[in-house]
């Protein structure tokens, strides 16, 4: 099975802070929509992939990017998300780079 998010489209294009008590389109938000679901959905069928186009927004805050793709590794364990996981941009590969270095690689 293979799973395409397009932030921007399928969640918003001007995303938020870390909580959903501070704003909308929190990290909280996505995470709690979309993408726990996502994976427990994927992770179910065994072999699948989510992917994540990342590109349409307006930018990602860090605290988003943590609340989010870093409270699924604490979750569920980075090297298990990794697998699972793919990202597609052409002008946000920070993002990725972040996600991994500095959430995911940090993540015990």
């Amino acid at each position: 099975m293979e799973k395409k998010i397009n932030i921007a489209k399928d969640y918003s294009p001007v995303l938020g802070g870390r909580w959903i008590a501070l704003g909308p389109h929190s990290g909280e938000d996505f995470y709690n929509t979309i993408l726990e679901p996502a994976y427990l959905e994927v992770n179910a069928e065994g072999n699948g992939k989510i992917i994540f186009e990342l590109d349409g927004t307006k930018g990602y805050p860090s605290s988003f990017l943590d609340q989010s793709f870093g409270e699924l590794g604490r979750n569920y364990g980075v090297q298990k998300i990794r697998n699972l996981i793919e990202f597609k941009t052409n002008i946000f590969q920070w993002v990725v780079d972040y996600i991994n270095k500095e959430i995911w690689d940090k993540t015990k």
